[in-house]
């Protein structure tokens, strides 16, 4: 895979994750975004068409998402989908994870890089039960910032009281699982009312449109110690680019930084972007740098010498199992940023249900498909942090038999 240099600038690069029940219109509304922000060129909706007319089916901009013919036929989204688009102010990858329930661990490698969520809930059916557990998963991951959607207003006459009805409903269980909520917008992702124009039909909404709500999205700040990625590292010119993601806070010019876990020091000589130099990066850069330094190699992290990222050995996180089993003493792999290690299940302090967020066994030998725990790990040594102080290294992913089984966030 060859890496891009690029970075915000004005635009600010958003992670946006949509969930909701299987059939609520989570790949309808992505196609709607991507082909309102002219993102969808015009041989693809040709492409489309023809294929809906070829199996009989009303055209649906959620055919553009899937992956294969038989998908179509299904009438089903099977794989998780990334696709960018961009609006006036900012840079979107929007991911589209599936709601059947037997594709659900698929959820785990869009959410848990997400900076905010979209839940898509249809104005005819309300809270169901992957909407639950969607929720769950939302906060054990740390995303903060949901707004939801109550989609195909078009099916119930546009009326204002089966909105009221559903947000009713949807604010219970958000508050349930501890989210701050404000926003709920009306929307017909088929037609586009209220994604990115206003509906004139539902008058009765005051609120923004799903595209300027998007545009609101306020991430974190520049004052988190810095946190560098190294995603790969190439020979140029006979100069040694190491290349990665800004995760947090600033990097300058000159400045003196550390790799862990490897302990290497440097000094950055250059930070370049496409074919241009930088005297700065900020998070969200994707960037290469050259530096006088020793050994470097995928996975490490670095941070300025006066704020250093730490390595670890041991860790407690909360974690929800989707798949298999595992067991107290059990080896794993960790993947956390690019790094990937070897981690021992020390101890399984808690089991939570992962539908309510409840504490159902202490000390549990072993735990489930679909269940949650607080556990301890033990790992080879590997920069992860506490999740409340820089999430995006404070998430991580649990693999078995080179099979994703889980993920969780770390929290302390």
């Amino acid at each position: 895979m060859v890496f891009e240099f690029g970075r915000k600038c004005e635009n600010m690069n958003v992670n946006v994750v949509l969930v909701g029940h299987v059939d609520h219109g989570k790949s309808t509304l992505i196609g709607r975004l991507l082909y309102d922000s002219e993102s969808l060129m015009g041989e693809r909706v040709e492409e489309i068409q023809k294929l809906a007319e070829e199996y009989k089916r009303k055209f649906e901009f959620a055919y553009f998402l899937d992956s294969f013919e038989d998908e179509l036929k299904e009438e089903r989204t099977i794989d998780t989908v990334s696709l960018m688009f961009k609006s006036k102010k900012n840079y979107y990858t929007i991911t589209d994870v599936p709601g059947h329930k037997e594709f659900i661990k698929n959820m785990l490698t869009g959410a848990s890089h997400a900076d905010v969520a979209v839940l898509v809930v249809s104005a005819e059916e309300g809270v169901q039960e992957q909407t639950r557990r969607h929720m769950f998963l939302l906060k054990m991951l740390g995303i903060r910032q949901v707004f939801v959607v109550v989609n195909k207003m078009d099916a119930v006459g546009y009326k204002s009281e089966q909105f009221e009805t559903v947000k009713s409903q949807i604010g219970m269980l958000l508050n349930s699982f501890g989210f701050k909520t404000e926003v709920f917008i009306p929307i017909s992702a088929m037609d586009g009312d209220n994604v990115y124009r206003k509906c004139e039909v539902m008058d009765w909404y005051k609120g923004p449109t799903l595209i300027e709500t998007l545009d609101g999205v306020k991430l974190s700040s520049d004052e988190k110690p810095l946190r560098f990625v190294v995603q790969d590292i190439y020979s140029v010119d006979s100069e040694r680019i190491i290349a990665g993601r800004v995760e947090s806070g600033r990097l300058q010019k000159g400045a003196e930084v550390i790799f862990e876990p490897s302990g290497t020091k440097g000094e950055i000589e250059r930070i370049i972007v496409f074919d241009a130099d930088l005297e700065e990066a900020e998070a969200g850069d994707s960037i290469g740098v050259v530096i006088t330094a020793g050994d470097v190699k995928r996975g490490d992290v670095f941070g300025l010498l006066k704020r250093p990222p730490k390595p670890v050995n041991e860790f407690l996180g909360e974690a929800v199992l989707l798949d298999k089993s595992m067991r107290k003493g059990e080896t794993l792999e960790l993947r956390c940023g690019t790094a990937k290690v070897a981690c021992k299940i020390k101890e399984i302090k808690e089991k939570i249900n992962s539908e309510t967020g409840q504490v159902i066994g202490e000390r549990p030998e072993e735990i489930y498909e679909h269940d949650a725990a607080t556990i301890v790990f033990a790992t080879e040594p590997v920069v992860v942090e506490k999740f409340a102080d820089i999430p995006e290294l404070g998430r991580f992913v649990l693999v078995k038999a080179d099979k994703n089984i889980g993920a969780g966030v770390v929290l302390n």
